[in-house]
């Protein structure tokens, strides 16, 4: 396995502090398992029409980096009028809907009739769970996991920037989300590493590293 050298966070008392502060009572989930991600997309089922509106990034999100707790999923979406939103959901506790945004079309301007859009009705939770546990696999084995602490689905879509720079591949969907796992330093003292995980199109991940 190629040996992975990456800047080592160091552990501290306020991050342990920060962590245990923030946490939210009632409904929790682990971002490494299935079950959260499956609660979310009932949650948008219930609270987007997707004969209106078609998804083109969907974000999975803890607070904490450490803390390995899936607490909000945030979508980006554009109307049948050709109109971006983003509408976003707390996932611990009471299950909050936030108001619906409108995504100023200078960031996003995607087109309603070519966005292939992410289908709620055919989303595998357990797939993202099995994703996540080949990435576990990469950790050298004197290391250990700590968390996920984002996973995120993005469709390509027309932006203004992306417009300028002759950007083309529209329609395009990736997947990568962040983990984390506990390292040691030279040293001696204790720390984690953040690494970004991509995942290919048959469905093997990698850590992006290069």
């Amino acid at each position: 396995m190629k040996k992975i050298h990456l800047p080592v966070i160091l552990l501290s008392s306020a991050v342990l502090f920060l962590t245990v502060a923030c946490h939210i009572s009632g409904t929790s989930y682990s971002a490494d398992d299935s079950k959260g991600y499956a609660e979310a997309i009932k949650l948008l089922q219930r609270n987007i029409d997707t004969t209106m509106y078609k998804i083109y990034e969907m974000k999975f999100e803890t607070s904490q980096p450490q803390g390995n707790k899936l607490e909000t999923v945030t979508v980006k979406m554009v109307s049948d009028g050709n109109k971006a939103y983003s509408q976003k959901i707390m996932l611990t506790g009471a299950q909050v809907v936030f108001p619906t945004e409108a995504i100023p079309r200078a960031f996003d301007s995607p087109v309603y009739t070519e966005v292939k859009g992410i289908d709620l009705s055919t989303f595998n939770a357990k797939q993202i769970e099995e994703q996540i546990n080949k990435a576990k696999k990469l950790i050298p084995k004197e290391n250990k996991f700590q968390a996920v602490y984002d996973y995120c689905i993005t469709e390509t879509v027309p932006s203004a920037t992306e417009l300028d720079n002759g950007f083309s591949d529209w329609g395009q969907q990736r997947t990568t989300f962040n983990l984390s796992f506990t390292q040691t330093t030279p040293d001696g003292k204790k720390g984690f590493v953040e690494v970004r995980v991509v995942v290919e199109d048959d469905g093997n991940v990698r850590f992006d590293i290069d």
